[in-house]
């Protein structure tokens, strides 16, 4: 696993982000059959704009760049320090870029994460997880995050 440093967003990068999370949002709502697929933009609009109302200068909001030891922008990894409602950090979202997966940067950027956090005296981290994403489940799972509620479907 590749080392990473997470350094505060760019605008270009943010904006890069802005593009590609607001329609991955809404196409992860319609998948996971939270929302209708004519509507699902402009609700993920409204999601990320009631968010991050100040953009990546949002108080209490972290946007960062996930930074590899070669120095390119590998991703983004937004969170919350301290989240009051969950006691702990919170993990808004972590997005590797395409041409970077597969390369261990979610994992190192989760992991950097952790080490900033602890040196802040912050003892937990919370997140959020699309039921049919394995692939991030599977990192989680490794990285030792564990369930703590479920919802369940059954379609007719």
């Amino acid at each position: 696993m590749t080392g990473v440093k997470l350094v505060p967003v760019d605008e270009e990068e943010f904006r890069r982000y802005m593009e590609f999370s607001v329609k991955n949002y809404a196409e992860e709502k319609v998948k996971s059959g939270n929302w209708q697929p004519e509507d699902a933009m402009e609700k993920s609009r409204r999601a990320f704009s009631e968010l991050l109302p100040r953009g990546k200068d949002t108080p209490g909001h972290s946007v960062m760049s996930i930074v590899p030891e070669n120095g390119e922008r590998a991703g983004i990894l937004w969170f919350e320090a301290e989240n009051r409602e969950l006691k702990g950090a919170y993990i808004w979202d972590i997005v590797v870029w395409p041409e970077h997966r597969g390369k261990g940067f979610g994992e190192g950027a989760m992991l950097a994460l952790e080490e900033f956090l602890r040196a802040r005296g912050i003892r937990s981290i919370n997140l959020h997880v699309f039921g049919h994403n394995s692939v991030a489940i599977s990192l989680y799972e490794k990285l030792g995050y564990r369930p703590t509620n479920m919802n369940m479907r059954k379609l007719l």
